[in-house]
């Protein structure tokens, strides 16, 4: 069964959660103001207007929208440094490199010391071939104190004399000093190096200090065991390929990646060229820095792209940025890109769907991502999306299908690692009253993954709103509470669980803290206002259920809500009393 090739490498930037936040030099504005947002509105043909507008998108992170802006700006005031600055900034991150560049030399002229100018009239030039240039630039951006220059800077300038100079390479990015962090980084590319030029034992050493600091990259352990084959060592590159797929848990895809180059014959370099070098470098950073520096990130996976149109990893990585930045029209542009042919390219249309998906464009989701399990059943992430897009389009008739089609395709057991087909298809069956099924589902994926707390928390409210079980209920919503005490939505399950059980005056604290953490979830505030009620607090109550009838609640829970501000919830609890005796008295009439 596969999982994601894309999904298991990104995990590789966790080990560069301890990096510096960075920023390539322009100074992102303080939000707007009201009446800077009215200029916008009056005089959006000024200079001032643009500028705003610009800021504005800043704001709502539109890199594109804000590179329109701020060029726009500039044709008022073209040599003025903080719209150059932005202007550099937002065209490099939305992709418009050339128009970067034309910014990037006045820039300079005005402000020497930039960043990004320099890093971009280097790229610029590297990608004509003008090396000189390029190295002139980026050793003039090395010479600008910081981490972020120092460790990009070095990157560059090493793969750009690797191919005449691949031991001064090595050499520039083993002296470079600094946090573990940052050594990973020059660790790995001075092993890139070492492998291109052949150099294959500096190539294990280096890739091996990388190789013990993060062993989830893919793309750190496909060039390893390129070096193992050219070395002849090929029964360490198949140990090496056993050992990082059983890491992810049977990831299919991952593994025909690295089988495919274990068959190739010869054995091609995993770097084709120092422009290659670059843009992995780029890549690298970017990567890294993704969730913490979104334009930056977005402006280094972009510089990569433009060195190496066909790196579909730095693709996969500024659509992943664009997602951050909550860009998802862009995301799906980014993500269409990557060819039929890439290993990336189902995840690549899987995420696409998956942004289409968060812009409510859900058939279309539902249109591609069927379209990929019909190409291969087998490819469990796709399933599962498809399974939640239905979910959210409340058809759950249609999720519990797929994950009941996925499950199937195994042999034998399920994996534990891919617990979460039990637990959705479980709430795929209690959707639909299937409450057995449910319930056995459920239990499964506590088998699988013991103890986990949304897997808790959803039986254990199920079985409290079932008024079944409800010591075992508690216990399990308890423990999940353990776990995840901020999340409002299991501190809930708490609170009605003391509900049901009649320790009304534990619901109204547990299920405060609950309204508390998620202030605007109707069905957090309707519970709330009946355990008011039954402590005697009913004007306290009546204010709950008026916050939940105005917080968009869906038709069910409207509609007792309204009820229950109308007679109060006694008269309710007791109309559906008597509901539910007159349904139990019909069935076997029915049943006849």
């Amino acid at each position: 069964m596969k999982s994601s090739v894309w999904t298991a490498f990104i995990t590789a930037a966790g080990l560069l959660s301890v990096a510096p936040a960075w920023s390539l030099g322009a100074v992102e504005p303080a939000p707007l103001g009201a009446a800077e947002e009215a200029i916008v509105e009056r005089d959006s043909a000024s200079l001032a207007g643009f500028y705003l507008a610009g800021r504005s998108a800043n704001i709502a992170k539109d890199v594109n929208a804000a590179a329109g802006f701020f060029t726009r700006a500039l044709e008022s005031d073209p040599n003025n440094a903080t719209l150059l600055n932005q202007a550099v900034l937002y065209n490099v991150a939305s992709g418009n490199v050339r128009k970067a560049r034309e910014f990037s030399e006045p820039l300079l002229a005005i402000e020497p010391n930039q960043r990004l100018p320099h890093l971009t009239l280097a790229v610029t030039a590297f990608h004509t071939g003008d090396i000189e240039t390029g190295l002139s630039h980026i050793r003039t951006l090395k010479s600008i104190d910081g981490p972020f220059q120092q460790l990009v800077g070095s990157l560059v300038e090493a793969w750009a004399v690797a191919e005449t100079r691949p031991a001064a390479a090595i050499r520039l990015l083993d002296d470079v000093r600094g946090q573990d962090w940052l050594l990973n980084f020059t660790r790995q590319h001075a092993g890139f190096i070492a492998e291109s030029a052949g150099l294959l034992d500096i190539a294990e050493d280096r890739l091996r200090l990388a190789y013990e600091a993060d062993q989830t990259d893919i793309r750190l352990v496909e060039a390893f065991i390129r070096t193992f084959l050219r070395q002849g060592e090929r029964a360490r590159a198949e140990e090496l390929k056993r050992r990082f797929v059983q890491r992810l848990g049977g990831n299919d895809a991952a593994e025909r990646q690295l089988e495919a180059v274990l068959a190739s014959d010869p054995v091609a370099p995993f770097i084709g060229s120092p422009r290659e070098g670059m843009a992995e470098a780029l890549f690298s950073v970017g990567r890294g820095i993704g969730g913490s520096e979104y334009v930056t990130a977005a402006a280094l996976l972009q510089l990569a792209l433009h060195l190496n149109p066909g790196s579909d990893y730095a693709a996969m990585a500024l659509g992943t940025t664009f997602e951050g930045m909550r860009q998802h029209e862009a995301a799906i542009e980014v993500y269409s890109q990557v060819e039929d042919n890439s290993p990336v390219h189902r995840e690549a249309q899987m995420q696409a769907a998956l942004n289409l998906n968060v812009l409510e464009r859900r058939q279309e989701a539902v249109g591609l991502l069927a379209d990929l399990v019909a190409d291969d059943p087998d490819d469990i992430p796709v399933a599962i999306a498809l399974g939640n897009v239905h979910r959210a389009l409340e058809d759950f008739a249609s999720a519990g299908d797929v994950y009941h089609a996925a499950i199937e395709t195994f042999d034998g057991p399920l994996p534990d690692a891919y617990w979460t087909l039990h637990y959705f298809r479980g709430i795929a069956h209690e959707r639909t009253k299937q409450w057995e099924k449910a319930e056995a589902d459920f239990r499964r994926a506590l088998e699988m993954s013991p103890d986990h707390p949304l897997v808790l928390n959803y039986l254990g409210y199920s079985l409290i709103d079932r008024n079944e079980k409800l010591a075992e209920a508690i216990d399990m919503v308890r423990k999940a509470v353990e776990q995840r005490p901020q999340d409002g939505y299991i501190v809930d399950s708490l609170g009605w669980a003391y509900y049901r059980l009649g320790e009304y005056d534990k619901a109204v604290t547990q299920l405060e803290r609950a309204v508390a953490l998620r202030p605007a979830d109707p069905t957090i505030n309707d519970h709330l206002g009946d355990a008011y009620w039954k402590v005697g607090r009913k004007l306290e109550a009546t204010f709950q259920w008026k916050h939940a009838r105005d917080m968009d609640p869906d038709d069910t829970l409207k509609a007792r809500v309204l009820r229950k501000l109308d007679v109060g919830l006694d008269r309710v609890l007791e109309e559906e009393k008597a509901a539910a005796e007159t349904a139990s008295a019909a069935e076997p009439a029915t049943a006849q």
